[in-house]
C-alpha cells in the first residue's frame, strides 16, 4: 500500500451562534508506510483537528479523508468503528490505560474487543509487549510502571491489531526527558517497520525523530516552516 491515508481538500468549521470559527483551512496530505510525520503546531493551531480527521473521529465540513484505501467521509457509525478498529491505533498523551488491568490485559483488550479467543489474543499482546521491550512486566498494574514504560504500554495496546496508521496525540508530553527518547525511539522503529505514523506535538526536541513534519498555524497546514521556524 502506497498510501495510507489522505486528506483532500479537508477542511473543518465550527458555527457557534452567528459565528464560524475555521478549526482546519483546506488541506491535501497522503501519508506513507515507512514514514515518521511530525505535525507540529501551538495550542489552539488546528493540529489536533487534522489528527481527528485522519482517526475519523469527526468529519470534514469540506474535502474527503481516505483511511486504507477507504474513503471514510460519510461512512455510518459502525462502519467507521470498523474502519478505526482494523486499521488505526491510538496513542493518548495520558495513556489511557485501565488501571485494575495489567499491561498484558490492557494490550487485550482490543483483540477481545474484535472477538478474538483469549489464548490467542494473549499471545498476539505478549508479542506486541516485546516489541516495545516491556515483556519483563507483563503481570505489572499501570500504577506500577513509570510513565515512560505505561507509554510504551499504550504503544504496544495501539499496534495489537496490526494497524497500518499509528495516530499519536502528544505522546511525550507526560514524560521526562530520558523517556522522551526511548518512547520515541519506538515509535520511529514501528514506522520503520512499514507503519505510518503520525504524532501531533508543540515540542520542536522531537524533530530529530521526524521524517516529514507539516507545520499547523491558524488553522493553515503546510510543510513549509512558519517565518519564525527559519531563524531558528
Amino acid at each position: 500500500m502506497s498510501v495510507v491515508a489522505q486528506v483532500k481538500n479537508a477542511s473543518k468549521e465550527y458555527v457557534t451562534g452567528d459565528t464560524v470559527i475555521t478549526a482546519l483551512h483546506p488541506a491535501s496530505f497522503e501519508f506513507r508506510p515507512n514514514e515518521l510525520t511530525l505535525i507540529i503546531g501551538p495550542s489552539g493551531s488546528g493540529k489536533t483537528t487534522l489528527l481527528s480527521l485522519l482517526g475519523c473521529v469527526i468529519f470534514p465540513t469540506e474535502g474527503d479523508v481516505y483511511v486504507a484505501g477507504t474513503k471514510v467521509t460519510g461512512l455510518a457509525p459502525r462502519q467507521l468503528a470498523d474502519v478505526r478498529l482494523k486499521n488505526i491505533g491510538f496513542v493518548f498523551q495520558s495513556f489511557n490505560l485501565l488501571s485494575p488491568l495489567s499491561a498484558l490485559e490492557n494490550v487485550m483488550m482490543p483483540l477481545i474487543l474484535m472477538g478474538m479467543k483469549r489464548q490467542e489474543a494473549k499471545s498476539r499482546a505478549f508479542e506486541a509487549l516485546k516489541k516495545v521491550n516491556m515483556e519483563d512486566r507483563t503481570k505489572s498494574l499501570p500504577k506500577m510502571l513509570s510513565g515512560g514504560q505505561q507509554q510504551r504500554v499504550a504503544i504496544a495496546r495501539a499496534l495489537v491489531n496490526n494497524p497500518v496508521l499509528m495516530l499519536c496525540d502528544e505522546p511525550t508530553a507526560a514524560l521526562d526527558f530520558k523517556s522522551v527518547g526511548i518512547v520515541m525511539d519506538e515509535l520511529k522503529m514501528l514506522s520503520s517497520a512499514g507503519k505510518s505514523v503520525i504524532v501531533v506535538t508543540h515540542d520542536l526536541r522531537l524533530k530529530q525523530f521526524a521524517d516529514r513534519i507539516i507545520y499547523v498555524n491558524n488553522g493553515v497546514a503546510s510543510e513549509t516552516p512558519p517565518e519564525e521556524e527559519l531563524f531558528h
